[in-house]
């Protein structure tokens, strides 16, 4: 399906079932709405961040226009898991995309709202267009979109013995993504939703040109080292492209009517912490860039508190005077956006590799197969429940590289974190893990798992679970329900022979 030409709509009456909280006051805008989300973009590699040398100067400048949230936390360091929490506003316990690969919770359910789902029902034209297959409608991520560009494939078994799709087939350069649009622009009417994903510092498959590339460390064979270097050259070519998504608003006459919001799913090791990739939940992997635009508003510069990629739907909606169909796990950023006080916020992160199928750094980083974090008050909790002596707390305002672990030196901390994550309940204890839904794609996933070579569940962590109150923590469980905890229970490893 396809909505016609570029116009403005102007400022428009509440919409319906939306904006109870704008009685008395001016209705709402119809504004246009942007989502730019990058893949695998550290915060730290965007100037308006830190790094020297002019490296990002469309989104330096878009930073000064708008906000910088300066520790923006995402919910998972793995993409499907993440766009849904930015998409839902939900937390991944409640939308239910725990995993990149697996027998059930890979993929987003069509009853879950989104920004697309909730906007297209109030008359907004909706289109994405995305750059790799994580983010295709293998996992869900097509619903409410008039205009999906989607890439068609399946997951296979990789060299690795784990289960991935192929690099070199299922991804665009940014580039080609922007071009693409660019002409999806021309053909776009009412106020509209669009959503463009980048995807180029993932990996090295295809690389900025070649004017970007020069003096960099090449291997033994002539070809381009993987290195810092080149994934700083992959986020200013990714820059550069969206220098021209937005030079098309602004002479359309759009730019003065949209709201833009740029964000990355998670960030990337480059060494850091012994480790290169991302799966893991240390701030270069989950500290994420968060940029906010809203027309003709003085925004705050800057924000220095904690914030989630959750906030991001509710902040839209609040700005747009549109009611979410559900209650969301993140509130507005409005109040920040504007200057004014705002209760502090705690955020949550995990990652379930011991349950994905695509998780072959298991075999280097074996303590990384469950991860559950919170950031909260300046502090950092990384729970390891089959590891809970392998855990990690960390002062992050005075120790933002995490240098050093204060778990065994802060214990009244480390104990307040734990009551955070023991209510927030975010724990999954088996390989299908939807309550409400346990076959989730089971069947379709079983074919493709079968045909692969896989039985059983595949090839994922046996963890032996318990349960225990974080105040009384030797006291372990089989059941929960035989737990009175006054903060709900951890998630630790069975005492069970």
């Amino acid at each position: 399906m396809r909505v016609s030409a570029l116009v403005l709509a102007g400022v428009g009456l509440a919409v319906l079932g939306g904006a109870w909280w704008y009685v008395g006051r001016k209705a709402p805008p119809r504004w246009n709405v942007v989502v730019l989300t990058l893949d695998t973009t550290r915060a730290d590699f965007l100037g308006c961040y830190g790094r020297p040398g002019d490296p990002t100067p469309v989104l330096d400048a878009l930073a000064r226009e708008g906000t910088r949230f300066d520790r923006a936390i995402a919910t998972a360091s793995v993409t499907p898991v993440s766009h849904a929490s930015i998409l839902s506003g939900l937390d991944n316990q409640e939308h239910g995309v725990r995993v990149l690969a697996g027998m059930c919770g890979y993929k987003l359910k069509p009853e879950v709202p989104t920004l697309a789902t909730i906007l297209q029902s109030q008359g907004y034209a909706t289109a994405a267009v995305h750059s790799a297959f994580p983010v295709s409608a293998y996992y869900g991520f097509d619903h409410g979109f008039d205009v999906f560009e989607s890439f068609e494939g399946v997951i296979q078994k990789s060299q690795a013995g784990t289960m991935s799709w192929p690099l070199t087939k299922l991804q665009r350069r940014s580039d080609e993504t922007t071009r693409m649009v660019i002409d999806e622009l021309a053909h776009l009417d009412q106020p509209f939703f669009l959503w463009v994903h980048y995807w180029d510092p993932h990996d090295t498959v295809l690389l900025p040109p070649p004017e970007l590339t020069a003096g960099l460390p090449h291997t033994a064979d002539g070809q381009l080292a993987a290195s810092r270097e080149l994934y700083g050259a992959e986020v200013s070519y990714v820059d550069s492209q969206i220098g021209r998504l937005f030079e098309t608003l602004k002479a359309s006459g759009e730019w003065e009517h949209t709201l833009v919001v740029v964000v990355a799913d998670h960030g990337e090791g480059l060494g850091d912490h012994d480790w290169q990739f991302h799966r893991i939940l240390y701030q270069e992997q989950i500290r994420v860039p968060l940029l906010v635009r809203v027309p003709g508003l003085a925004s705050t510069p800057s924000v220095a508190a904690t914030v989630s990629t959750t906030d991001i739907a509710p902040t839209v909606l609040d700005y747009l005077g549109v009611r979410a169909p559900r209650a969301m796990s993140g509130r507005t950023l409005r109040p920040l956006l504007e200057g004014r006080a705002d209760a502090p916020r705690s955020a949550f992160a995990d990652q379930i590799n011991g349950y994905d199928l695509n998780a072959a750094m298991l075999t280097k980083r074996p303590f990384d197969d469950f991860l559950y974090a919170v950031v909260d008050q300046g502090w950092k909790l990384v729970w390891r429940p089959l590891h809970p002596e392998k855990s990690e707390l960390f002062d992050l305002d005075q120790d933002p590289g995490e240098l050093r672990n204060r778990y065994a030196d802060a214990p009244d901390q480390a104990l307040r974190l734990q009551k955070l994550l023991a209510r927030h309940g975010s724990w999954v204890t088996t390989p299908c893990h939807t309550p409400e839904d346990p076959g989730l794609d089971r069947a379709a996933a079983l074919q493709i798992l079968e045909g692969l070579g896989y039985a059983g569940g595949g090839e994922t962590v046996e963890a032996r679970w318990g349960f225990a109150c974080p105040e009384a923590p030797g006291r372990v469980v089989a059941d929960p329900a035989e737990l009175d905890c006054a903060d709900g229970y951890l998630l630790v490893p069975s005492t069970a022979r």
